[in-house]
C-alpha cells in the first residue's frame, strides 16, 4: 500500500533495497582521502521541518546540510529537479568508515610515541 505525493513516495510497509557492492562491478578504486577532515567539514544538526519541505511542518529531526556534504563528497549529493539538494545518507558511512581507520592510524602513532 503506497501513494505518491509530490516528491515522497509514502509506504505502510517496509521498503528493503540494497544497492550492488560487489567488487565485479567496480574499476578504479580507492580509499576516500583525508577522511577526517571531510566529516569535520559537515555539521550533525538538529532542525525543524519548513514548510517548503513536504513534511509536517515543525517537525524535529537530524541530519546533515546538502550543500555542506556536497563540498566534500559530491557524489553522494543530488540536485533534484526541483532545484532542492538531496543527500544518499547511506553513503555517508563509507566516508565514517574511513575517518575511522584514520584516527586508529593517528591513535596507534600517538602510542608509539608515549612509548
Amino acid at each position: 500500500n503506497f501513494n505518491g505525493t509530490g516528491t515522497a513516495i509514502r509506504c505502510a510497509g517496509d521498503i528493503v533495497a540494497y544497492y550492488s557492492s560487489d567488487i565485479r562491478y567496480k574499476n578504479n578504486i580507492k580509499p576516500i582521502e583525508n577522511a577526517i577532515n571531510k566529516v569535520q567539514a559537515i555539521r550533525g544538526v538538529t532542525f525543524e521541518w519548513n514548510e517548503e519541505s513536504h513534511k509536517e511542518t515543525g517537525k524535529k529531526d537530524v541530519g546533515v546540510i546538502a550543500q555542506e556534504v556536497e563540498k566534500v563528497l559530491p557524489e553522494i549529493v543530488e540536485t533534484r529537479s526541483s532545484g532542492y539538494k538531496a543527500v544518499d545518507y547511506q553513503k555517508l558511512t563509507a566516508l565514517l568508515i574511513e575517518s575511522v581507520k584514520e584516527l586508529k592510524s593517528e591513535i596507534e602513532e600517538l602510542k608509539k610515541q608515549i612509548k
